[in-house]
């Protein structure tokens, strides 16, 4: 990734882009070289991030940059079409896949986020100035390995610890090469699923659900088998497989 691309934009161009050039620098270098690590930790002194600015162009400038992923394609398509089924199950609903918030001094990301009631419009146009509240279901998206998978269950172990009351769904990927096996039933209406389990599946893909407990849930995500959520949201698990059995 090329720090040069980004500097001369108009955002960078209304702030301090000596600063931020530097801190974005340290990052680019940190990360050079490790781009098969999903998770890269970087360490700055007291201070030096402390500005709204920098914050704002470090989500920026890396939110446009991951498209470098691996797989990121994947995850994305059904971030996409997650979003624009929850959008037509409630038009009142507020519905992201790339919505900042802040929980607990964290700046969090959903890979899908439902607000029941719509965020305001300060909170929506400048989340970090106006510390824009988590989602009310909170979706991630994740590949069954480490540090993906891990990652992702530690940061909503990290909301539980801050809010109530909000709903956790983990949707995992798997790891291969090839894809997934096609639907031998076609256009079969969908039926709950009821393969739940207390411990992680062997066989991926599987679903997360967690209880108001914050109780972990595992399905695994098979064709025609569907998850109603708490907040009366039929999760079809046909979506997610739809995507990931292509060729």
């Amino acid at each position: 990734m090329s720090v040069e691309g980004v500097i001369g934009s108009e955002m960078f161009e209304q702030t301090k882009p000596s600063a931020i050039r530097k801190i974005l620098a340290r990052i680019e270098e940190a990360v050079r070289g490790k781009q098969e690590q999903q998770v890269v930790e970087v360490c700055f002194p007291d201070g030096e991030l402390e500005k709204l600015s920098v914050h704002e162009a470090i989500h920026i400038y890396y939110s446009a940059e991951i498209i470098n992923s691996d797989r990121l394609f994947i995850k994305e398509q059904v971030h996409l079409d997650l979003a624009f089924s929850l959008r037509t199950h409630n038009r009142n609903w507020f519905v992201s896949n790339n919505a900042i918030c802040v929980v607990g001094g964290n700046e969090l990301r959903p890979d899908v986020g439902v607000w029941f009631q719509w965020p305001t419009y300060a909170e929506r146009s400048k989340p970090l100035m106006n510390s824009c509240p988590p989602s009310h279901l909170w979706i991630k998206v994740f590949y069954n390995n480490d540090p993906d998978r891990s990652n992702a269950l530690e940061k909503v172990a990290l909301i539980q610890q801050y809010w109530n009351g909000i709903e956790y769904v983990g949707i995992t990927l798997p790891v291969s090469d090839n894809p997934f096996r096609p639907n031998p039933n076609p256009g079969t209406v969908t039926t709950p699923a009821t393969n739940n389990q207390n411990t992680r599946p062997y066989r991926d893909p599987y679903i997360i659900h967690w209880d108001a407990n914050n109780n972990k849930d595992y399905y695994v995500a098979d064709w025609n088998l569907n998850l109603v959520l708490n907040c009366s949201f039929t999760l079809e698990f046909n979506i997610i497989l739809d995507i990931i059995s292509r060729p």
